[in-house]
């Protein structure tokens, strides 16, 4: 198996993060659509990662198609469960952190890749608030316990982790351990796991 996609990317993370988690053995290429598109192409012909190559030579793209593939396939797995109330309390739970990512991505892409002159500050304004929302959620289901620890891991909070830390390096007017304590503990204990760790936030 091949993942493609630079662990700065947090849905190329989650699911590196995740194939370590079920020690899934893989590939890894750290190949970004701004620098090396000519190499992401043969994979995803839009320049979008991360995509994921099987080992029957099928190739997935978006994060949220991949980790359903490879739990489904997973025998024994306890990240998602199969079906039913439980299945979509933990996909809604990481659906809202997904969504706080796509945000702050944008919002990020607004600040890093326009000239200065051109940043309309409105559009980053509102990408900011959206993003924050997302992650004020998360934070307020994490201090109600409606998340796992370590030991009882779900893709929810592997996703939470991930985004956190994400966010906190890219956007740290947006999150940080004193405006999202309970998060930032959440985080901080997956981000001390093997998993983890293999996978290392870097540009």
């Amino acid at each position: 198996m091949i993942l493609i996609g630079r662990y700065l990317s947090p849905f190329v993370r989650r699911v590196g993060v995740t194939l370590n988690w079920l020690e899934i053995p893989f590939e890894h290429l750290s190949l970004s659509p701004g620098t090396d598109g000519a190499k992401v192409r043969p994979y995803n012909p839009m320049n979008k990662v991360p995509a994921v190559v099987l080992d029957s030579g099928e190739i997935l793209i978006d994060s949220a198609l991949i980790l359903d593939s490879l739990l489904e396939t997973t025998p024994g797995q306890t990240l998602l469960p199969a079906s039913g109330l439980a299945r979509r309390d933990v996909l809604q739970r990481s659906g809202i952190m997904t969504s706080a990512l796509d945000k702050a991505v944008a919002a990020l892409y607004e600040k890093t890749k326009r000239p200065q002159e051109k940043i309309h500050q409105p559009f980053l304004d509102t990408l900011t608030e959206q993003a924050l929302a997302g992650v004020n959620q998360i934070e307020t289901l994490v201090a109600d316990g409606q998340f796992g620890s370590v030991s009882e891991a779900t893709l929810a909070d592997i996703t939470a982790a991930v985004g956190y830390s994400f966010i906190r390096a890219t956007l740290p007017e947006v999150i940080s351990s004193e405006s999202h304590p309970a998060l930032a503990s959440l985080a901080s204990s997956f981000e001390a796991t093997d998993a983890f760790k293999a996978c290392r936030l870097k540009a």
